[in-house]
């Protein structure tokens, strides 16, 4: 009798122990879950505030000259700007915990030491703070209708300076992130290979965000279609496409640990 009530406290402590075990992890994924929603927020706002309200889905040329980019700000599209990069910037926060997430996610593969997966993740929160800075200036261009036009064209072209020549970033950050998938051997692995190799083509396309440096009509200016339009929409897929493959992950893992839930305990 000693002997049974002695196992049945152990039996029930272990069962208590792996309940336990298991709300943990399934708090766990309920977090990495909203992790990676924030992505998902973060490409909503763009589109919503950036390229739509704001006018960013054809912004000013970069050849407009002084008068029409102030006309721009300060009249036309003065409201949208403040309203649209507001939106943006707030995107903008929201793209810092994604980008952790996709560090954590990736880690789960690459083990210990995981350089490339805190690149990812660094590289994605340098994009994050890219994004509000040039919210900030897109913003003053647009605070002051009075603001003279050679001030309003410097904050402009400052603005587009800092957030296309930021590709190299977006650039480290989806080379690393692949360099991670293509360690995962698994029968299914978390990224599909398409997907990786899609995100290596798209890493080298990015390139051409570098032309607005040299360029202010064209497809290199900082409207293009190569140095502007390419590289958002590569952006947008990417970020989109590997986060719903990341949560398709997640629901794998959370499917593993209702099945401990029901397993007996013996």
């Amino acid at each position: 009798m000693i002997f049974h009530n002695v196992l049945f406290r152990n039996s029930f402590s272990v069962g208590v122990f792996l309940v336990g075990v298991s709300m943990q992890d399934t708090g766990r994924i309920s977090s990495q879950k909203i992790g990676l929603w924030c992505n998902w927020i973060f490409v909503a706002l763009t589109i919503v505030g950036w390229l739509g309200v704001a006018h960013f889905y054809a912004p000013a040329p970069g050849d407009l000259g002084l008068g029409g980019t102030k006309v721009w700000f300060s009249e036309t599209h003065r409201w949208g700007t403040l309203i649209g990069c507001t939106l943006f910037y707030i995107g903008a926060g929201f793209l810092t915990p994604g980008s952790i997430q996709f560090g954590i996610m990736l880690a789960k593969v690459e083990g210990r030491r995981p350089l490339f997966s805190y690149t990812t993740a660094v590289s994605g929160v340098f994009i994050s703070l890219i994004v509000f800075f040039n919210c900030c200036a897109w913003i003053v261009a647009a605070y002051r209708p009075e603001t003279g036009a050679d001030v309003i064209q410097s904050w402009y072209d400052w603005a587009w300076m800092a957030f296309l020549l930021g590709w190299i970033y977006l650039a480290v950050e989806m080379v690393a992130s692949g360099l991670v998938e293509l360690q995962d051997h698994r029968p299914n692995p978390m990224i599909p290979r398409w997907l990786t190799g899609l995100t290596f083509a798209g890493a080298a396309s990015l390139f051409f965000a570098a032309g607005p440096a040299f360029f202010k009509s064209g497809p290199f200016a900082y409207h293009g279609l190569l140095a502007f339009y390419l590289p958002v929409f590569v952006w947008g897929a990417y970020l989109t496409l590997t986060t719903w493959y990341m949560f398709k992950e997640l629901e794998r893992e959370a499917a593993g640990v209702s099945a401990a839930d029901r397993a007996p305990v013996g």
